[in-house]
């Protein structure tokens, strides 16, 4: 998708649903198929990172056994040619091999970079520049300086005038990477969310954004292997306290999006940021208990992978 600040919502909407019908067509041929690969590779390059996030689901621990540039390299080799790589942590840039890594799938495959962006450099934003298959680059924010997330002002400062300059050689190469803003939904910053988000859009450019709830059990998106008996286990999922508070500033999310002609995502998709309808009543989202009859059924598992960097492979569990 190729997104920038003159495009028409109507656009927008188009295109996002080109992509989401293409990718759920392929995964229904997926699920149909047991010969079929998936298309979508997430490629764990790395369980550390350079921050401590208390909402962290990842053990951060490091692994005797874990994948060299070289076996990376083999791995992509054996993707099949309709595939697309996203590079993530931990944080990916702290991979010794990330360059290597990337130019060798960015050479063949769209790919796409998970990161907290602190360790981007006009250097290194050059180098993934001059890859035309180089499709996102999404960066994870919680509020205005991250603080949320321990980052000092320094590097607050520094994460800002990489932003710029990335818009600006995007700008100035024609590229059509898209700037993405990930941010996880927290009770410490509830009163922010709208201002935030604002903020994102108007100050740092960015063109599109998702809003992420905390994840309902610690078996999705682990770094670290569970055992598959454990997937039919009851697990308790965190509530927010301030819910009522969150749902009044996603509602002036929606209604920024429908004035400004901006397009955003919430994660999972239990409703539209664009609709020109008031947001619905999602409290069932609240629920610690999983009532599965308020959820319609996901077959995105046989079309996304995750290979950690031990080498273990599983399915997405979004």
């Amino acid at each position: 998708m190729t997104f920038n600040n003159n495009t028409n919502l109507d656009v927008l909407r188009e295109q996002k649903e080109v992509f989401h019908r293409k990718h759920e067509t392929f995964t229904e041929k997926a699920f149909n198929n047991p010969e079929l690969l998936p298309d979508r590779y997430v490629f764990i390059l790395t369980n550390l990172c350079n921050l401590r996030c208390s909402f962290c689901f990842q053990k951060k621990e490091p692994k005797k056994d874990a994948m060299t540039t070289k076996d990376w390299i083999s791995l992509t080799d054996q993707l099949p040619d309709y595939a697309r790589v996203t590079f993530c942590g931990g944080e990916p840039l702290i991979f010794s091999g990330f360059k290597e890594i990337f130019s060798y799938a960015a050479r063949r495959f769209n790919c796409n970079l998970i990161s907290n962006g602190l360790l981007l450099t006009e250097d290194l934003i050059d180098y993934l520049l001059s890859f035309p298959k180089f499709k996102v680059l999404s960066l994870s924010i919680e509020d205005i300086g991250n603080i949320n997330r321990g980052v000092t002002e320094r590097q607050w400062d520094h994460l800002k005038e990489m932003l710029k300059y990335f818009q600006k050689r995007k700008s100035e190469l024609s590229h059509d990477c898209v700037v993405d803003i990930k941010t996880i939904i927290l009770d410490k910053t509830a009163n922010d969310i709208f201002k935030t988000y604002k903020y994102l859009r108007e100050e740092l450019k960015v063109d599109t954004h998702v809003f992420q709830f905390l994840k309902g059990s610690p078996i999705q998106h682990a770094d670290n292997m569970f055992k598959f008996d454990e997937i039919t286990e009851k697990s308790i999922a965190p509530t927010y306290q301030k819910f009522n508070l969150i749902k009044e500033q996603l509602e002036l999310v929606r209604q920024y999006n429908l004035e400004n002609n901006k397009i955003s995502f919430l994660h999972p998709k239990i409703v539209s940021l664009t609709s020109e309808n008031p947001l619905p009543d999602i409290d069932y989202i609240n629920d610690p208990n999983h009532v599965k009859e308020k959820f319609l059924p996901c077959k995105f598992p046989w079309s996304s992978v995750h290979i950690n960097n031990d080498g273990d492979i599983f399915p997405c569990l979004a």
